[in-house]
């Protein structure tokens, strides 16, 4: 995210960021668990859930790829976009091919 991107981002915004660019070059996706641990918010699943919200608004506002669609739950089932949107799969697709766009963003 950009220096400007959500008025009070804290430093949890841009650590989740980096985890799920850093899976996305990798083109896989990340159980909520393990995203969870290497953010250090084990024990804050709201948080957790809140911080991707935000990822995932942000990247609406800014015509990105949503990149919380690659966070599936802990059986595999695919949770980062709300489970009424049919486009799921496709936006986890868009994720792994417009990956660069995003990377670029973390730093500006």
């Amino acid at each position: 995210m950009t220096s400007q991107a959500i008025a009070g981002a804290s430093p949890c915004d841009y650590q989740l960021w980096d985890i799920l660019v850093e899976s996305a070059k990798e083109r896989t996706t990340i159980r909520y668990s393990k995203l969870a641990r290497q953010a250090g918010l084990e024990q804050c699943q709201d948080e957790l859930r809140t911080l991707l919200q935000r990822i995932r608004m942000y990247c609406t506002e800014n015509n990105l790829p949503i990149l919380s669609a690659i966070v599936v739950d802990d059986v595999g089932k695919y949770t980062g976009l709300s489970s009424s949107l049919p486009d799921a799969p496709w936006e986890r697709a868009r994720v792994f091919d417009e990956v660069r766009p995003l990377a670029l963003r973390v730093h500006c």
